[in-house]
């Protein structure tokens, strides 16, 4: 099959998300052209269609949809606003992009990986850590001296009292921490041991786990929100190789042959000193626009890898509720 000149994509959502990382993306690319988009907020609707010459606009997807046939979807908005739209676009066939988590609950992201396999539809979860060309350069690094041996991922920030979204701390931020750490490691996760804490609300913002992976991995997970920044941190290591990166920042590379380091800002790793650059999203969009263009799959998160990454974050959810009983 040839591939396609021009890969005609649908937007649902004009929210932060989708304006800042996905449009200006999409719109960088000369084989992507906007079939249409959807907001239930005309004001958005119009703001984001004029910024972005978007010709066609709707208050209805599944018109959007009828009257557009787009070659894909992307629809980011909050989990409990949208999933009955996802299963709708799975269910006709639509190659479809989301932000995580992946639904709700393991229920969700069951049906939804469920879905994507029976229609054979491409998907991808925003989950960029994956395509951040800092962390993909230093994890090439340690690979070229041998397996990962542990990885670390802290995730700190303030934000204190109640989580204001259906999510939670946990559930909206977790995947980003469990899934990098699942990409670094590699193999499959065999055992989990975990501990929560709710400190000065009643939603879980405090969680340190272990992952154990099949080919002898360990990945360490810190995770707490009630401290004084925001901080995205991953260590790796393996033989005679240690890193410690910031993905938004840089990253310092100790070797047994060069103990002091050698540094490397996230800006030069990307070539670019574009975020949208330099934290993966082009990347993650690229893989996704591909996939379609050439109806081959080359995501680095569908649906299925996605799944493997919410079973382990409701897993510790889980484990923190036998635990108080």
């Amino acid at each position: 099959m040839s591939p396609k000149n021009t890969v005609r994509i649908a937007m649902v959502g004009a929210g932060e998300m989708a304006r800042i990382n996905h449009y200006p993306v999409l719109a960088s690319f000369d084989d992507v052209e906007f079939a249409g988009i959807c907001d239930l907020d005309r004001a958005k609707l119009n703001e984001v269609g004029d910024q972005f010459e978007i010709e066609h606009r709707f208050e209805n997807v599944q018109e959007m949809v009828e009257s557009t046939n787009p070659d894909g979807i992307y629809v980011i908005a909050w989990p409990h606003y949208v999933y009955d739209l996802w299963i709708w676009c799975l269910q006709h066939g639509l190659n479809l992009f989301v932000e995580k988590p992946l639904g709700l609950t393991q229920h969700h992201a069951d049906c939804l990986v469920h879905l994507a396999e029976e229609n054979e539809c491409i998907t991808q979860v925003g989950l960029q850590r994956r395509t951040c060309p800092l962390l993909v350069d230093v994890h090439r690094r340690c690979l070229e001296k041998g397996s990962i041996t542990h990885t670390v991922c802290e995730f700190f920030k303030f934000q204190p009292g109640i989580y204001p979204t259906a999510t939670g701390h946990w559930l909206d931020n977790g995947p980003h921490a469990v899934d990098t750490v699942r990409w670094v490691c590699g193999g499959e996760v065999v055992h989990i041991e975990s501990h929560c804490r709710r400190i000065n609300t009643p939603d879980i913002n405090w969680v340190q786990a272990t992952l154990h992976f099949d080919n002898g991995s360990t990945g360490l997970i810190i995770f707490n929100f009630t401290s004084g920044k925001r901080i995205f941190r991953v260590q790796m290591h393996a033989p005679g190789i240690l890193v410690d990166a910031d993905p938004e920042d840089g990253a310092m590379v100790y070797t047994a042959n060069a103990p002091d380091g050698q540094h490397i800002t996230t800006q030069e790793a990307a070539g670019s000193d574009e975020p949208i650059d330099y934290k993966g999203h082009r990347a993650k969009d690229r893989e996704f626009i591909d996939s379609i263009k050439f109806s081959k799959e080359m995501t680095s998160s569908p649906f299925r890898d996605a799944h493997k990454t919410m079973t382990i974050v409701h897993s510790i959810l889980a484990q923190d509720q036998l635990g108080r009983r």
